[in-house]
């Protein structure tokens, strides 16, 4: 619970507030123009431009604003995100509103553009100012906060309040809050983790960020391959933002178990892979298609989180921070990859299946391949400082307590943290420190952290080794 609270307050939360803030704003508009582009276009048209088109277009705006970023990466980019949000707006005005089919098609493809560019800049932020083991819960936990608040809204008027001028007025006051929250958070400002003293460079991604990028594409194009959320079944009825409120479960879950373990996170991703069959497997089945929706967005959820933050620890590792948008970047090209083939062979599923496990077999092996390369080695790291740790308290005779105290001193924490962590008084652990420097032979805490890194890397310092 402690650990939670803590949670809340740190930049994570911020972050995952804004993130919210700028996916409700698109999510919002875009939903909205779906259903003012299905009332001036037939069916399968209005899945070629928002699903087709307009995907692409999103795809693009992240290239561009990772193009951008990687011009000037430590830069103050608040002021351009600031300008996109109020570009947006002005955009989504005629999208919304419009009365020809020729200005809702133009201005709502510049929408999707934009749209792009705004992921662009949050995936941007998550990468440079949370820590790495938060960045699920910023971006999972913020798209399904925005997930359900536009859902909720869904409710309102039955629907009408997202599907007509109350729409755009929402937009332009997301639009600048979101606007405001980027300039005044700080989120933008250039931001340095403090560096860890004495710890080996990571090893430089090298193919790493290719191999993660068309493994992407490929699962994402799997994915679609079972379901690509027809407008036919909005214009029967059907409430997409209702039906989108099992996304926010699946982002929640899968920005949970990807903060505690990436690599679980991922397996779970690679699980969700067999979706497409199943829903394949249901087609002429008399199954609601509020069921079809809800099902496939609930597993979207783990793709989302997962090609977001898998390109976000890359761009961590590389330091590289104009690489955080390539994930969804990745992503959009496979579902529209993906909804063309479903589009293309709609209503013909031994067809269907046999594409899927086409590319299902190759998308196995990217993602164990990537898998291999990107958290195979972590995990033998940490079991080999698990080992080196446990010889090193059996060598100084430390009992378990003291354990528990040299972990967080050797992680340069106060004796403050330390108590409250362990739900005991700052005098018990300056006891326990005492009792740790004497067994080690340490004079104080530094070189108590010196001592144990010596151990740890015994490479680095040879005039520190033990």
């Amino acid at each position: 619970m402690a650990n939670w609270r803590q949670r809340l307050k740190s930049r994570a939360a911020l972050c995952a507030l804004w993130v919210a803030l700028c996916f409700g704003l698109t999510s919002a508009a875009y939903l909205s123009w779906l259903h003012r582009l299905m009332a001036l276009a037939h069916g399968t048209a209005a899945d070629w431009l928002s699903m087709g088109a307009g995907y692409l277009l999103q795809a693009a705006g992240m290239g561009i604003a990772a193009q951008r970023l990687r011009r000037a990466p430590d830069a103050d980019h608040s002021r351009t995100f600031a300008a996109c949000a109020l570009l947006f707006a002005a955009l989504c005005a005629p999208a919304l509103l419009g009365v020809s089919a020729a200005a809702v098609i133009a201005f709502g493809l510049g929408m999707n553009l934009a749209c792009g560019i705004i992921a662009g800049y949050y995936l941007f932020a998550i990468a440079r100012a949370v820590e790495p083991g938060h960045c699920g819960f910023a971006f999972g936990g913020g798209y399904a906060l925005a997930t359900v608040a536009v859902g909720l809204l869904a409710l309102v008027g039955r629907g009408a309040f997202l599907h007509g001028p109350w729409a755009l007025l929402l937009v332009i006051a997301l639009a600048a809050v979101a606007a405001v929250f980027a300039r005044r958070s700080g989120l933008f400002s250039p931001f340095e983790a403090a560096p860890e003293p004495d710890q080996p460079p990571k090893p430089a991604p090298d193919g790493l960020a290719a191999l993660a990028f068309g493994t992407i594409v490929l699962i994402s194009a799997v994915k679609n391959l079972g379901f690509a959320f027809p407008s036919a079944d909005i214009q029967a009825g059907l409430v997409p933002e209702l039906s989108r409120l099992p996304y926010a479960l699946g982002l929640a879950v899968a920005g949970i178990i990807g903060d505690r373990d990436r690599r679980h996170g991922m397996l779970c991703t690679m699980a969700a892979l067999i979706l497409p069959f199943i829903m394949l497997g249901l087609a002429g089945q008399p199954v609601p298609s509020a069921v079809c929706w809800g099902l496939d967005y609930l597993f979207f959820g783990f793709f989302s989180v997962f090609r977001a933050v898998l390109f976000v620890d890359i761009a961590c590792r590389a330091r590289r921070w104009e690489l955080a948008p390539l994930g969804l970047l990745a992503g959009r090209l496979g579902d529209v990859a993906g909804t063309a083939v479903c589009l293309l062979l709609s209503g013909r599923s031994l067809p269907l299946i046999a594409v899927a496990a086409l590319l299902f077999f190759p998308a196995v092996f990217l993602f164990f391949r990537l898998y291999q390369r990107l958290y195979e080695p972590e995990a033998v790291r940490q079991r080999s400082e698990q080992e080196v740790f446990e010889a090193f308290c059996l060598r100084n005779d430390l009992s378990s307590r003291e354990r528990e105290v040299l972990r967080m001193v050797v992680e340069d924490r106060a004796n403050g943290e330390i108590a409250e962590a362990l739900f005991v008084s700052q005098s018990t652990i300056k006891y326990h420190v005492r009792n740790i420097l004497q067994k080690t032979g340490c004079k104080n805490r530094n070189e108590l952290t010196q001592k144990y890194r010596a151990a740890l890397y015994p490479g680095l310092d040879g005039e520190s080794r033990t």
